[in-house]
């Protein structure tokens, strides 16, 4: 009875065990954590996509604005490109070369439909040059021919050794301006060897030299200029033999020079000794002149410069390679030679020691083109243009003086029209004659110049020549 008693009277709920921390933990806090935890991650996860989508809006927003700067730019450098080009089209349309300058617009790198202007400018560019008269006959092309130029004849035509040479064969910077004014009046124009003259192949392979076809305006007429000696010898700058140009030389420009602007000038010493730079000689009177009448020279044309290289070359002493100075001269030299041939000058040799080879031993004229090859080669360059010096042209092209001549590199040969007036083409050579404007034939002679200029009213010094 007591047991069934204990049995009936037991507590329904006896009290449970204690629980440990770790299964309060779990039960009260572990869920709440894991909540927590679960919902930073959502937190972290939405942050994260919208920092994403602003970062994505931001690197949109970022692209678009330097696509829109890069092409503000782009734009702006067609724009400067644009302009240049028109500019440079101008210069060569100026000049005839409708060529080059259809050449710059096509060059154009941007879309040429978005800039009318360059369009309209080429349409009127293509009108002009199919306008323009060809031409494909050397022959027909006058080549005068000048020396250095008398810029002060008081001294010159006074000379004590030289008067009467310098009258009969030179002509003042004066009478050259006058020249070139009424060669442009008469509408001649000047054209470059490189214009009348081009090189073929024929059917041996051979190279051989062709007419060239080029275009002038209607009405216009071509013409080439020549200068010869273009060295400043000592002899006419030079008065106490000391090498240098002073006082008492004779009234010639002592060297060519580059000034601060980049204009090719002479430089000469006056008759008080002082050294003045400015236009005493062919090649800055020319640039002057073509400066203010682009019309007169089809696009880069020029003068034909023939030098010898006893004296040095255009006035710059590189004939001594012992001297202390040699180096500054040959700087000097090589410096001018680089602005002329980039203003569209060619240089020909005019022998090394002013010769004469037509009366010459093949053997001086061995000796002669070596000095060449040896001492002025180096200054210039490859030179393939010859003029010959002291009217000494050969009456045969041919012979062992002609082969050395052909060995030695030269392919164009300017002769003298008082010998033969043909033009020589279509052989392993180009042969071309140049009429001389001297002293005495604008005095004596001034119908050798009827078609191109009048001599009389082109004096403008009163010769004494006997």
């Amino acid at each position: 009875m007591d047991e069934q008693y204990e049995q009936e009277n037991r507590p329904v709920n006896p009290r449970r065990k204690k629980r440990s921390r770790i299964q309060e933990f779990k039960e009260r806090y572990l869920p709440l954590i894991i909540t927590g935890v679960a919902f930073f991650f959502v937190l972290v996860f939405i942050g994260g996509s919208i920092s994403r989508t602003v970062q994505k809006k931001q690197a949109d927003r970022d692209a678009s604005i330097a696509a829109s700067e890069a092409a503000e730019a782009q734009k702006k450098a067609w724009d400067t490109e644009a302009e240049n080009i028109l500019r440079s089209a101008a210069a060569k349309a100026a000049s005839y070369d409708y060529e080059g300058a259809i050449a710059l617009i096509d060059g154009f790198s941007g879309t040429l439909s978005d800039y009318p202007e360059l369009q309209t400018r080429r349409s009127e560019f293509v009108s002009a040059q199919s306008a323009m008269v060809a031409w494909d006959d050397p022959s027909a092309v006058t080549n005068l021919s000048f020396q250095l130029l008398v810029a002060d004849p008081a001294r010159a035509f006074t000379d004590a050794t030289y008067a009467d040479s310098f009258q009969n064969n030179f002509v003042t910077i004066g009478e050259f301006s006058n020249i070139l004014q009424q060669l442009y009046d008469n509408n001649y124009m000047l054209v470059s060897l490189d214009d009348i003259v081009t090189t073929s192949t024929d059917a041996a392979g051979q190279t051989v030299y062709v007419a060239k076809t080029f275009y002038l305006p209607s009405g216009k007429k071509p013409l080439m200029l020549t200068q010869t000696n273009v060295n400043y010898n000592l002899y006419m700058v030079d008065g106490d033999g000391d090498g240098i140009a002073d006082k008492d030389g004779s009234g010639f420009a002592s060297r060519l020079v580059v000034d601060g602007s980049g204009n090719i000038k002479a430089e000469m010493v006056d008759s008080t000794g002082t050294n003045i730079m400015g236009n005493y000689d062919l090649v800055p009177i020319l640039e002057e002149f073509i400066s203010t009448h682009p019309d007169f020279a089809l696009g880069d044309a020029r003068a034909v410069l023939a030098v010898t290289g006893y004296n040095g070359v255009f006035g710059y002493r590189t004939q001594d390679a012992t001297a202390a100075n040699y180096k500054t001269e040959l700087d000097g030299a090589m410096n001018i030679v680089n602005a002329l041939r980039a203003k569209g000058y060619i240089i020909a040799c005019y022998t090394y020691d002013n010769m004469d080879y037509d009366s010459a031993d093949i053997s001086d004229v061995k000796a002669d083109l070596q000095k060449w090859k040896d001492q002025v080669e180096p200054i210039l360059g490859s030179v393939d243009v010859f003029a010959f010096a002291k009217e000494s042209e050969f009456g045969s092209y041919s012979g062992e003086k002609f082969e050395a001549l052909m060995n030695a590199g030269f392919r164009y040969y300017l002769g003298f029209n008082f010998q033969d007036t043909a033009i020589t083409i279509g052989g392993s050579y180009f042969r071309m004659p140049r009429t001389l404007v001297d002293g005495y034939n604008l005095m004596y002679n001034g119908s050798y110049f009827s078609d191109l200029f009048d001599a009389e009213s082109a004096q403008g010094y009163a010769r004494d020549i006997g």
